[in-house]
Order: C-alpha cells, then structure tokens, then sequence
C-alpha cells in the first residue's frame, strides 16, 4: 500500500478545506415558489330559449292591454265580441290571473256602464239603463257602485210622470209636427208643476224645443234643463208644489 508523504497529506487537507469553505461562501438557494393556478370558473348555462319566451309572452300581453285600453276608450266595452275592452283585459287575465292592469281595466268597463245607467235613467231611457245596469254586474258583479245605481234609477222612475219621443229626423228639420207635440205638452206641465229635461242631438235645437213649450204657457215660467243625446225626447218630471 502505497504512503503518503507528509507533504502530500498537508496539500490535501488544505485543498479540503478550501473547498469547504467555498461551498459555505456561496449563498443558499432560493426557495422555490410553486404557483397553484385557480380553478377555471364552471361556465354559466344561459337557458336563451326560455328567456326568449318569456320576452315574447311579455310583449303579447302588452300588445293585448294596449287594444283593450283603446277599445276602452272607444267605448267599445263588451261588443263587438272580439274587438271589446272586456274581451281584451280577459284574454289577459287567462294568462295572468293576477295582471292589476287587466283587473282595473274590467272594473273601468262596469264603472263606464253605470255612468251610461245613470244618464239613459235621467233621460227617461228606463229599458235601455236596466240593461246598462245589467251588463255592469256582468262584468263586475262586485263593483261598489252597482247598489247606488239601482237605487238612483228606481228614484228616477218614481218621478218620472211621462216620456215623449220625437222623431229625430224631423226634430233636426224642426217641422211643425214636433211644434205641435211640444206645445200639446205645455198644460201638462203646469197641471203637474212638472219639471222638462229635453234630450236633443245639440243645444241650439235643445233650445228651439224648450221654446215652442214656453211661447205655449206666456208668463208661466217653466223649469227645465237640456242634455245632449241621439234620441230626442221630452221627460216630464213631477217636483213638489
């Protein structure tokens, strides 16, 4: 086994140790960062169709209140049939039960025929505002004012002595035939102290009327009031003396 000399194990300690040293010199390695990346995000599932429906059932419901509305103001309430305010908001109410829009508009119709009610009563149109009163509790059976209105025609027939109607075409021409009849009326106004609403297509013919039944009584001023209606007519209402 070969020796070593003493020189030769001296060099190679030193070289040890510089090696050593060198290695403790140099600086410590970096930790090392490892980077998770996040999750990618699970993607929303947009249901288009559904949405496309709903949008499209959205505008059919509008589209329908919108023709109720005009048909409303048209006063086209329950006829015609397919084309009324009542058919409309009801086609609405089959989809939502709920659409306040369409419940207002159905209590609108029944408060427009009780108005109609009221103003045949007043002219002495007894048949035409019973029907009026009837289709009111058709559409709204529930509606507040259907009991007033009854109560406010059964007072109207209680005082109404007497209905006359004219002719309307020959009211507009103001023939001599309705100056007769007007004036035959003049004495049962005095005997009954009667009050005279006259319903006329305008207020200057109103006028006319109202006056071949004063140039009949002179001195006698009678107590009356016009409205404006398609059907002409006279209604004597008694008053108290």
């Amino acid at each position: 086994m070969p020796m070593f000399s003493v020189s030769m194990r001296t060099s190679f300690s030193l070289i040890l140790t510089g090696l050593i040293l060198a290695a403790c010199a140099q600086p410590a390695p970096r930790p090392q960062v490892i980077i998770v990346p996040e999750p990618e995000p699970e993607p929303v599932v947009v249901d288009t169709y559904r949405l496309d429906e709903e949008e499209r059932q959205r505008r059919y419901i509008a589209d329908i209140l919108y023709e109720g509305m005009r048909a409303l103001r048209a006063d086209r309430l329950m006829t015609p049939p397919e084309n009324s305010a009542y058919h409309y908001f009801n086609r609405v109410l089959s989809f939502e039960p709920d659409n306040q829009i369409a419940k207002d508009g159905i209590r609108e119709i029944a408060g427009r025929y009780l108005q109609l009610a009221d103003l045949a009563g007043r002219q002495g149109q007894f048949t035409n505002a019973e029907n009026f009163l009837r289709r009111a509790e058709q559409v709204d059976y529930a509606h507040p004012g259907l009991e007033s209105a009854n109560r406010r025609l059964h007072t109207e027939r209680e005082r109404t002595h007497s209905v006359i109607t004219l002719n309307t075409r020959e009211v507009i021409a103001r023939a001599g035939s309705i100056s007769t009849q007007l004036r035959a009326l003049a004495k049962e106004v005095v005997d009954i102290n009667a009050f005279v609403l006259i319903t006329a297509p305008n207020d200057e013919i109103g006028r006319w009327m109202y006056a071949q039944i004063q140039e009949e009584l002179g001195e006698y001023r009678v107590r009356g009031d016009i409205e404006i209606g398609e059907q002409p007519s006279v209604r004597l209402v008694r008053t108290q003396s």
